[in-house]
């Protein structure tokens, strides 16, 4: 069983607190792919100079880099003291997924992955104890039978939604296996093999249904 919560918080209550008090009217959202140089956020709302100053002006940066822009917006890489910051530090401690973040109108919303619903509620207490005022919009279970496993197993499913959300197929790689492991509590042994069988079972699939494919077109 997957939980799937939403939060929502004050920025102000946030490391980012100076950041829109400088621009009220920022916008930022996290990058789903987890970089290991420092963590991806997209601005925009802002002008550039504006931007960079309300990173400037954010609690516990300790640098970033331009990775790419627009003429509206900008995709950063944030290095933060402790690698990441202690709001979404605490979610990860706690056995959270984070899928999504993005500020808006001076407010954080936050979509969270859970595999065990206990999980849940130590989140929200360490998010408490450090002075956040969290509005959980809602708390959602999906059952293994909703979720689309395209041939594979539940547990093979969660593996590799896991690997791709913290970019473990990336180049550079954005976690390691031993760090994707922890989040599914089973050894690095375990997981490499669950990895490896998910991606033959993907495999086969798509190649049974491509063969499928090409006979009826004859």
């Amino acid at each position: 069983m997957v939980t799937i919560v939403e939060l929502r918080f004050p920025a102000s209550e946030t490391l980012f607190a100076g950041a829109v008090e400088r621009e009220p009217s920022i916008e930022m959202e996290v990058e789903r792919v987890v970089q290991a140089t420092g963590l991806p956020i997209r601005v925009r709302g802002a002008p550039k100079r504006g931007v960079e100053a309300a990173l400037d002006a954010t609690a516990g940066v300790e640098g970033y880099d331009l990775i790419s822009e627009d003429t509206q917006e900008w995709l950063y890489s944030v290095r933060f003291e402790g690698s990441r910051p202690k709001e979404l530090a605490r979610i990860v401690e706690t056995g959270g997924t984070v899928l999504s973040a993005a500020l808006s109108e001076g407010t954080w919303s936050v979509r969270l992955r859970y595999t065990r619903h206990t999980d849940v509620e130590r989140t929200v207490e360490r998010l408490g104890e450090n002075g956040l005022d969290i509005d959980v919009r809602s708390i959602r279970s999906v059952s293994e039978e909703d979720i689309p496993t395209v041939g594979l197993t539940p547990e093979q499913y969660e593996a590799l939604e896991l690997a791709v959300e913290h970019g473990y197929f990336e180049i550079p790689r954005g976690i390691s296996l031993e760090e994707l492991s922890e989040h599914l509590d089973i050894s690095h042994q375990s997981l490499s093999e669950r990895l490896r069988r998910a991606q033959k079972g993907l495999l086969h699939t798509n190649l049974t249904r491509a063969d499928a494919d090409s006979q009826k077109a004859f």
